[in-house]
């Protein structure tokens, strides 16, 4: 007993077909938003002083292919991004290439062999424009995935 004709079954598979496409298409286009949006995030609600924004400008974004699907990366290049991001402990901070390190306090200039950092909090920009994007990509791909199934 045949419910469907070859024509009906071959109209299907056609639309199954044009469906997956499109949903690909979709989710490329929205983790990519989702990602801009992350960039976005993290230059618009620093939680800490920028100085230079340097490292705002360092965040960057990028979909990994994984085996089970795709991921969204966001990550920041700068040295020092970890240490903003996670906090830092107490340490104390030696010249590297010279024998002092030079910087000015209240427009002095100042030499010092050795300097105690007091450490900081964590300021959690990445983990926080991290949920914010995963937030958008979630309402995004809720209303893209909307659209392509009205339309069949």
């Amino acid at each position: 007993m045949q419910i469907f004709s070859n024509s009906q079954l071959e109209r299907v598979r056609r639309a199954l077909k044009k469906v997956r496409a499109k949903t690909t298409t979709a989710i490329a286009e929205c983790m990519a938003e989702a990602g801009e949006h992350a960039v976005d995030h993290v230059k618009r609600y620093p939680k800490f002083r920028p100085r230079t924004g340097n490292l705002q400008d360092a965040t960057q974004w990028r979909t990994i292919r994984t085996a089970t699907g795709r991921v969204l990366r966001i990550s920041n290049t700068a040295k020092y991004a970890g240490a903003i991001d996670q906090g830092a402990r107490p340490h104390i901070i030696r010249p590297r290439r010279r024998k002092f390190l030079v910087f000015r306090v209240r427009g002095k200039l100042v030499f010092a062999r050795k300097v105690n950092h007091p450490g900081n909090r964590p300021y959690k920009f990445l983990y926080k424009a991290t949920n914010s994007a995963g937030r958008v990509l979630s309402q995004l791909l809720e209303q893209r995935m909307k659209r392509i199934a009205d339309q069949f």
